[in-house]
């Protein structure tokens, strides 16, 4: 069985050194030890998150990968509200392209764009996938306090249309007033930046990022747009008869959240393995709207094809899972 997995990361150590000099602090006030925690969640191995051979290659083999598509993950300038975010992106599209020639049968990218420069943005996500074979772009989480729902992002979801390929919405950082009025509590700096990130926060934010898309009217803007949603669908795809049962009184959408939702939205467990939300997402987007995806190198795991075997599925439903779905979405 062919395996595709499709939120995987690298990092672009130079770039990445700039975007936190850029960014500043976290906004987190540090206590001790929080340091260290921070290297060792989001600064994984340096040669399996750099590199797209070596120890990153023997664990696809071992793991029953095929093939990976590839994004820039933490300290990204996607999302850096300033102009030098459009050479930093360029900078690492260039460096994935070339680290995917070295095994172009291993390996496929997505584009990091700059949100700041929603043109330029919309520029480089047309290079990457006519000039360096890109099969998308991933995005993480907003810029300037702004979702892809504001029309200044138009031009970026006119190019995702034109390029027919999908745009992930991938969670990111809250920003600080959502950090410190929702996330700071009587607990340790770990907890807070625990809390707001990768247990609960950015997966809520990312949720809502799909759904102000679908209830901005984005997407009767652009009725080709094709959008991606980790970790089982960042809640929101779990809150679709509750969201149909309300939004329905508003009058406000042409369609149900339902149907705007499983007509432009596939969904990926990034590294998730749990057979019964595999099985709830099957009941509620289908076979034909679920790509597998591990989150190498944040989560690193044996059971990523074993995963699909052991799932109660039939043969084409696995094969749509594992690597049919990508293949077609984004003509790997």
């Amino acid at each position: 069985m062919r395996v595709i997995t499709i939120e995987e990361h690298f990092h672009h150590p130079e770039v990445s050194a700039e975007v936190r000099a850029l960014s500043g602090p976290l906004p987190v006030e540090p206590d001790d030890g929080f340091a260290d925690f921070i290297q060792a969640e989001f600064m994984p191995d340096r040669e399996s998150a750099e590199q797209l051979g070596g120890r990153r290659l023997a664990h696809m083999d071992k793991a029953g990968i095929d093939i990976q598509v590839v994004s820039h993950g933490a300290f990204s300038p996607n999302n850096l509200d300033c102009p030098e975010a459009v050479d930093l992106c360029r900078r690492v599209n260039d460096r994935l392209a070339q680290q995917i020639s070295e095994h172009p049968t291993r390996f496929r990218g997505f584009a990091t764009i700059p949100l700041h420069n929603p043109a330029a943005a919309a520029d480089e996500l047309k290079r990457c996938v006519n000039e360096l074979g890109f099969v998308g772009t991933l995005v993480t989480g907003t810029c300037g306090g702004r979702f892809l729902d504001d029309e200044r992002f138009d031009p970026i979801l006119t190019a995702a249309e034109e390029v027919d390929l999908p745009i992930y919405v991938h969670p990111g950082m809250p920003d600080n007033p959502t950090l410190a009025g929702y996330y700071s509590g009587n607990w340790p700096a770990s907890v807070q930046f625990t809390l707001a990130t990768h247990a609960f926060g950015w997966h809520m934010e990312a949720g809502i990022h799909i759904l102000r898309l679908i209830l901005s009217g984005a997407l009767d803007r652009h009725p080709g747009l094709k959008l991606l949603s980790g970790h089982w669908g960042e809640f929101a795809a779990g809150w679709l008869d509750r969201l149909d049962g309300t939004f329905a009184k508003t009058g406000h959408l042409e369609r149900t959240v339902r149907d705007y939702y499983r007509d432009h939205v596939w969904v990926t467990p990034s590294g998730m393995y749990t057979h019964n939300q595999m099985n709830y997402m099957l009941t509620e987007v289908g076979a034909d709207r679920i790509i597998h995806s591990e989150d190498f190198p944040y989560l690193v795991r044996d059971d990523v094809s074993e995963f699909l075997i052991q799932a109660d599925l039939d043969d084409d439903q696995r094969h749509a899972i594992a690597h049919r779905n990508a293949e077609q979405l984004m003509r790997i």
